[in-house]
């Protein structure tokens, strides 16, 4: 999604995330087959979020199951306002998603089990911050997510247990290492206009700059494995990429169209992804997809389940196996 930092603390509203864990990748031979299907088959689920517009506030989670084929409103009848960008935990039984409280209309972050008709629970309603971004540790015991700009940490209890000293005005998309020793996060350039992709130890308190071009936005981190990661790049549109925590040059994957955005990547599996798309054919300005790190072939959603995507944006999308 194209987004410019002057309205950094914004844009990370309209964009997602999440640990769903996901096998290491292998680019000579796949460790899942590339399906010879008009389209993969796929038994997990996904969680988006789709809305009319940036500022319409309407925002909704939607649960899509691939074996069932049921697609499920979650927040249709939740007091929450804004519902977005959506994390599975690790076993695939909870969510954390950041959404605006009817209570106290600020923005707070929320856990809730799936399965359950109880309203969700308000991790941070005794805060007098703006939490967005939340994003489960892999062994599910804490969540990451920023506060007024700080990476914070919390507990699923929503016991605060530390803030991470970054330095950058503002750091946004925050995503734990697969050994929970690092946060790989998106952070302001020194111009503030812009934004890099982080790498901060937790153990000793450094920082990495993982993609850093200047003046270029570098945004959404998901961590695939120890390592690689995604991420979005902001030219002339928005662009996906594989980003590799040794160093080697980060690729631009072959999905990618030049007149298009691709943005929001979340792993599924050792060779696809799903993404938000604005590419010609879609049913509204962002579309999700179903697409091949290696290949390149790309499959509407629609494909699975016809109401998956609208006239709407579909944004956000997160996977777990279970």
């Amino acid at each position: 999604m194209k987004i410019y930092f002057a309205f950094f603390i914004n844009f990370t509203m309209l964009l997602l995330v999440s640990s769903c864990t996901s096998s290491s990748l292998n680019f000579e031979i796949p460790i899942v087959p590339i399906d010879n299907t008009p389209a993969p088959v796929l038994t997990g689920r996904l969680i988006y979020h789709t809305y009319s517009c940036y500022n319409c506030n309407d925002s909704q989670l939607f649960l899509y199951n691939f074996s069932s084929k049921e697609r499920t409103n979650l927040s249709q009848n939740w007091a929450i306002t804004n519902a977005m960008n959506a994390h599975f935990s690790a076993d695939g039984t909870t969510i954390a998603f950041m959404g605006i409280s009817q209570i106290t209309n600020s923005w707070d972050i929320y856990i809730y089990t799936l399965g359950t008709t109880a309203q969700p629970q308000n991790l941070t309603e005794n805060s007098l911050g703006r939490d967005e971004d939340p994003k489960f540790s892999f062994d599910g015991s804490k969540i990451i997510f920023k506060r007024n700009g700080i990476l914070t940490e919390m507990d699923t209890s929503g016991n605060n247990l530390r803030n991470f000293v970054v330095p950058n005005t503002e750091a946004s998309m925050p995503y734990y290492s697969s050994d929970g020793n690092s946060i790989i996060y998106s952070g302001s350039e020194p111009n503030n206009s812009t934004a890099d992709i982080i790498k901060y130890s937790i153990t000793d308190g450094t920082t990495q700059s993982l993609a850093a071009i200047i003046n270029i936005n570098e945004y959404y981190p998901i961590v695939i494995d120890a390592n690689s990661y995604l991420f979005s790049k902001s030219t002339s549109s928005d662009q996906v990429y594989l980003g590799y925590f040794d160093g080697t040059l980060s690729q631009k994957l072959p999905f990618n169209e030049s007149d298009s955005d691709f943005s929001d990547a979340y792993p599924v599996n050792s060779h696809t992804v799903l993404l938000s798309s604005t590419r010609n054919g879609g049913k509204g300005e962002y579309d999700l997809y179903l697409a091949d790190m290696i290949t390149g072939k790309k499959w509407s959603l629609s494909i699975y389940n016809s109401y998956i995507n609208s006239s709407k944006n579909e944004l956000g999308a997160c996977y777990s196996a279970f």
